[in-house]
């Protein structure tokens, strides 16, 4: 997830920079310590004890799912109130929500949104590879699970160790299946090592790739000619509303450029809500952002788009309803978002939207 660390760092900056320039919680300015986990959870483990122990912080942001999981229940020990806007991992379905918060649909979202692009681009038969991490291991099995649930077959199910020299094996057993489609699980540090193979030795099948490889980085780690065509998708916020364009608009002219698409609407959006969470709540620690978080991002309150007027309402006393450029963000009860989608494909060196899924379209 190295490629999406920066551009994450710089929306929750953003966020931090415009509570602080409303006259911050409670009256008090947020302060930002950051610690690389290198997308390990050994320096994830290593880093959260620093955050916790040395800094006294009391949330931390920004872990993938690996992390937040070996992290969490340490966080809770210390009621350190932890949030995510890309840890998807279905494991936290049913039992996050604790200390815990995501602005990122589940992977078993995820799953379905690359199941029905497949679907909808005509594809019946499918295999899926993925790297042995709690992320693409969950997404893989969703896509499983919904492409079966549409009426497709998926001719192989295909776990591999990251970082190998070669994947040429891995590829043939693929092969020898005749998919006519190939989903696949794995990050910036493998994928050119599987996409350059598969050219080399010819194989045809449609590649779509998860998240994790949807970044502009990609194509000089590839090569444009091979990225031609290879789909993903991604969690995205609709970039046609106004919450969004704001958004956008602000992020380009505070770091010269539009954000990508790669989680900085969710990054934005979970810091707004901690920072609203404390200021609801009228005390600056983990156990009332816990108890609030979900308040001040759900109905009836008064629908609210900037920390600004949050703060304006909250201080009359009334109910808010946050809303962002992720989307509306209504938490269920397990801390989880539903979120929106976007479909991209790689087009003469950059990924392109060819279609988006609301939030509502996979509901029920």
């Amino acid at each position: 997830m190295g490629a999406f660390g920066k551009p994450v760092y710089n929306a929750a900056k953003l966020a931090v920079d415009q509570i602080n320039a409303a006259g911050g919680v409670n009256g008090r300015k947020i302060m930002l310590y950051t610690e690389d986990d290198q997308s390990t959870v050994e320096s994830g483990i290593r880093g959260a004890r620093k955050l916790i122990t040395a800094n006294g912080v009391i949330a931390m942001h920004g872990m993938i799912s690996d992390v937040l999981l070996a992290i969490w229940d340490f966080a809770k020990q210390n009621k350190v109130f932890i949030a995510s806007p890309y840890a998807g991992t279905t494991k936290l379905d049913k039992i996050g929500g604790d200390y815990q918060l995501r602005t990122v649909p589940s992977d078993s979202l995820d799953g379905k949104v690359a199941a029905q692009s497949l679907w909808d681009k005509g594809y019946r038969k499918i295999a899926i590879m993925f790297e042995t991490a709690e992320s693409t291991t969950s997404i893989g099995n969703a896509v499983k699970e919904q492409f079966e649930k549409l009426g497709g077959s998926v001719t192989m199910i295909l776990p591999f160790q990251s970082r190998q020299s070669s994947y040429l094996a891995e590829l043939k057993k693929v092969a020898d299946t005749n998919p006519e489609a190939v989903w696949l699980g794995t990050g910036q540090e493998t994928a050119p090592t599987i996409l350059k193979q598969c050219k080399q030795r010819d194989y045809k099948w449609q590649w779509m790739v998860s998240s994790d490889v949807a970044v502009p980085e990609i194509f000089k780690l590839v090569g444009k000619d091979i990225m031609n065509g290879i789909l993903t998708e991604i969690p995205a916020g609709d970039n046609t509303s106004e919450d969004y364009k704001k958004f956008s608009s602000e992020y380009k002219a505070t770091f010269g450029k539009e954000p990508g698409g790669n989680f900085e609407a969710n990054s934005y959006d979970a810091m707004m809500i901690m920072a609203l969470a404390i200021q609801a709540g009228g005390k600056a620690d983990g156990t009332t952002i816990n108890q609030n978080y979900k308040k001040v991002a759900s109905p009836p309150g008064v629908k609210v788009h900037s920390y600004k007027d949050a703060f304006a309402e909250l201080k009359k006393g009334n109910d808010i309803d946050y809303e962002g450029p992720s989307g509306d963000c209504n938490f269920d009860d397990h801390g989880t978002t539903s979120g929106s989608f976007n479909a991209l494909i790689a087009k003469d060196g950059q990924w392109e939207q060819f279609k988006f899924y609301p939030a509502s379209t996979f509901e029920n």
